[in-house]
């Protein structure tokens, strides 16, 4: 999907304390391009060490500008006559998404007028007492390139429902870089939604946020770090789910260790691993991460999840003790307790 913030190629944009899902083939693409680890990821933790912060930081600046290209951050603008145009043409839906990916081109478009930032957003969605959803989406349009463009669209599988409409799109981000023209590909499903007669876009495809009242950790030894969430569903119905966690204590934690962590929900169906949403530019390729003194946040979808999602877990966590090493190699699980 064209990620106008719900089209971002398929990885998980982090900063110190953000982390965002992009699409998957245009920002794989993009971030091979500028020579990063970051594809894949599934979620990102902040680390103490001073070599790791600079390494970190270094990517989190350069996925940031990936995240703003790859996103059309355009959609209607907020004076009449562009209101005006943008409802007349729903006579011609695929012209109202072409329409909205070269507004969100601009970065001076309000972000307010491009994206649903209400409570049935990805707005909401990565909202915590601890983490701004919406901060994090206007990081992201402030990084986007000046020249920035989007040619070659192509809109296909017209869907819509009430309110909602989506679709599939192709096409190239172009822009400038350090002197030299850039070329990326976008693909993806990007979904809309009609407010009082504007098409703003749902990021991530997500149309509706539950907040989860209460998280408890009922297995994995991990205390003092205050965890807060929401669960997210698609256009299509699959369930994505925002984590972020805030270490209050001097113990420091890793997720996964020589290996990944595995990742599963817990329905009143049983249990399912988490996975990707390509055609939402959500995917999963885990990689171990730490868990230290900074925020840290969590994107992770459970494309078999049906019903409410009453548990999370982490496989091979660990507690580090003052050296950074596992107090403990028996590999325990990290399990979390939903209240919705």
């Amino acid at each position: 999907m064209i990620f106008p913030v719900q089209h971002f190629p398929k990885i998980l944009l982090w900063t110190q304390n953000f982390t965002l899902m992009f699409s998957d083939s245009c920002l794989l693409k993009f971030l091979n391009w500028i020579k990063t680890t970051m594809q894949g990821c599934f979620f990102c933790m902040d680390t103490e060490r001073k070599i790791s912060m600079r390494k970190w930081n270094s990517v989190a600046a350069a996925v940031i500008t990936a995240f703003a290209l790859l996103i059309p951050l355009g959609g209607c603008g907020s004076d009449s006559k562009d209101t005006a145009t943008t409802t007349a043409k729903m006579e011609n839906p695929e012209q109202v998404f072409k329409d909205i990916l070269q507004k969100a081109a601009d970065r001076n478009t309000s972000v307010e007028d491009v994206y649903a930032m209400d409570s049935l957003s990805v707005a909401a969605l990565m909202t915590t007492p601890d983490h701004d959803g919406k901060a994090f989406i206007k990081k992201g349009q402030r990084a986007q390139p000046n020249d920035l463009k989007r040619e070659n669209i192509q809109v296909s599988n017209i869907q819509t429902r009430g309110a909602l409409m989506a679709a599939d799109i192709t096409g190239t981000a172009v822009f400038t870089d350090q002197g030299q023209k850039q070329q990326v590909p976008l693909s993806g499903t990007m979904v809309l939604r009609n407010e009082n007669g504007v098409w703003k876009q749902l990021v991530m495809g997500v149309v509706e946020v539950t907040p989860i009242k209460s998280i408890e950790i009922v297995s994995g030894g991990m205390r003092n770090v205050s965890i807060h969430g929401n669960v997210g569903k698609t256009f299509s119905g699959e369930q994505v789910v925002f984590l972020s966690f805030k270490n209050n204590s001097m113990t420091n934690y890793s997720f996964g260790w020589v290996q990944p962590p595995r990742i599963s929900a817990v329905t009143d169906s049983g249990e399912v691993p988490a996975g990707a949403l390509p055609q939402y530019d959500i995917f999963s390729q885990p990689h171990v991460y730490r868990l230290a003194g900074e925020l840290a946040t969590i994107t992770v979808a459970f494309p078999e999840a049906t019903g409410t999602i009453r548990e999370i877990k982490f496989s091979d966590f660990h507690i580090l003790d003052g050296t950074g090493l596992p107090t403990d190699f028996d590999a325990p699980v990290l399990t979390l307790c939903l209240t919705m």
